[in-house]
């Protein structure tokens, strides 16, 4: 039984996410119904990363078991036909029979881009958060501060979640200027817990507003109480960047 591992790259606007889920267009389906096809059969497919509905990413990555032996060259183009064109396999290789992208990775990296001008964009309407009022780039670099480190994120974590324990590591928060009001925050960490990395951009973005002060952010984190942290920002920012593996 061969263990194949998809790179894989998409654009989540009009799916309910990553997880399949019935009666409704998501990720995780679209590909398995395309192994199911190219390969013959039913394959369980296992992703990295539960993107929420409305999240892109560059770099998820997701395995599946076969017996077909179409080659690794079949497999990317095969199912690249087969895919819609918001749904692109970068890569494929081979892995050991026991690799999980889930449990064996070592970290992650999301950007979250939010794009600070007074007119929004008819062209980065799904893949940025529009807000108008000017962002202090500076505060938002001092608040991202106390991010870092292993700490209890409860305050960070949407109602809902499913996560055995609140504890995770963040070991770096990078904000970017990238020209014409966009805003690039990248953070990177072991795991996040749900909504983690869009309630942080929401939590920046109100200390770059001047509502929070930089070290307000430590205060939210340390009451461990989600009602601490400002909003969730919008789904359609946030981008799934990379998951390391040994």
């Amino acid at each position: 039984m061969r263990n194949i591992r998809l790179l894989i790259e998409y654009e989540g606007t009009r799916y309910s996410g990553w997880q399949f889920q019935k009666e409704v267009p998501t990720i995780q389906g679209a590909i398995a119904e395309a192994v199911k096809k190219l390969v013959g059969h039913d394959a369980e497919l296992s992703g990295a990363s539960r993107t929420d509905a409305g999240v892109h990413a560059f770099g998820q990555v997701a395995s599946f078991k076969t017996d077909s032996r179409i080659s690794i060259f079949g497999i990317i183009h095969g199912l690249n036909f087969m895919l819609p064109e918001d749904i692109s396999i970068r890569d494929a290789a081979e892995a050991p029979p026991d690799f999980d992208p889930r449990k064996d990775a070592l970290g992650k990296t999301y950007v979250y881009r939010i794009l600070n001008r007074s007119s929004p964009s008819a062209i980065l309407r799904n893949f940025s958060w529009h807000v108008f009022k000017p962002l202090d780039m500076d505060l938002m670099r001092r608040g991202a501060i106390h991010l870092i480190g292993e700490k209890d994120f409860s305050s960070l974590m949407a109602a809902g979640s499913d996560a055995a324990h609140s504890v995770r590591e963040v070991t770096a928060v990078n904000i970017e200027d990238r020209g014409d009001g966009l805003i690039e925050i990248e953070v990177k960490g072991t795991a996040f817990l749900r909504h983690m990395v869009r309630i942080v951009a929401g939590t920046l973005a109100e200390v770059g507003k001047g509502r929070l002060h930089p070290d307000d952010v430590d205060k939210v984190i340390g009451a461990r109480d989600r009602t601490a942290a400002p909003m969730t920002a919008p789904s359609r920012g946030l981008f799934l960047m990379k998951v390391d593996y040994p």
